[in-house]
């Protein structure tokens, strides 16, 4: 049995105290590349209440990894929160995790998922490109707005600047 079987997927709620510490390291890891990102005014603790379909990665008891989807339209959702904790990178659980969330996606009756991610983020977007995601064009100020619930537009250029948002079509 290859490390991967090893690992235990579980269902959690927003409210998880383990999700949540995670989606702090993410912030800490988006922070690391993205050093701009600290003033935009959003951190991955926003929102937590919209997601649904929450999965979580133990090594034992120790969480690892999440991903998550948000609805985002009657037939779309969008693709939150991946983070493989950095010691457990490269051994799939990320591709293992986007495999499952599109398999539920689905199941959902969803057809489109999207996604962003920081431009400076190579491996999330190899991962992406990797399970059929695509780049689309970067999204209008109003959209945006509505997006991060944020009214400064400087704050929103800086966004359109260092995101690229991705989209794959799904069965």
């Amino acid at each position: 049995m290859d490390k991967l079987e090893m690992m235990n997927v579980v269902y959690v709620d927003y409210k998880n105290k383990d999700f949540q510490d995670l989606c702090v390291k993410l912030d800490e890891f988006q922070n690391n590349i993205v050093p701009a990102r600290v003033n935009l005014g959003f951190t991955a603790l926003a929102g937590l209440a919209n997601l649904h379909d929450i999965l979580m990665v133990y090594d034992g008891k120790i969480p690892i990894a999440c991903a998550s989807l948000k609805k985002s339209g009657e037939t779309s959702a969008e693709v939150a929160r991946v983070y493989t904790d950095e010691a457990y990178r490269g051994q799939g659980i990320g591709t293992m995790l986007m495999i499952e969330l599109e398999k539920i996606a689905a199941e959902r009756g969803y057809k489109k998922l999207t996604l962003d991610t920081w431009k400076k983020s190579a491996g999330a977007r190899a991962l992406y490109a990797k399970m059929g995601y695509v780049e689309i064009p970067m999204f209008d100020i109003p959209t945006l707005r509505n997006l991060f619930s944020i009214d400064d537009d400087g704050k929103l250029k800086q966004i359109q600047d260092l995101l690229v948002f991705m989209e794959k079509e799904i069965n």
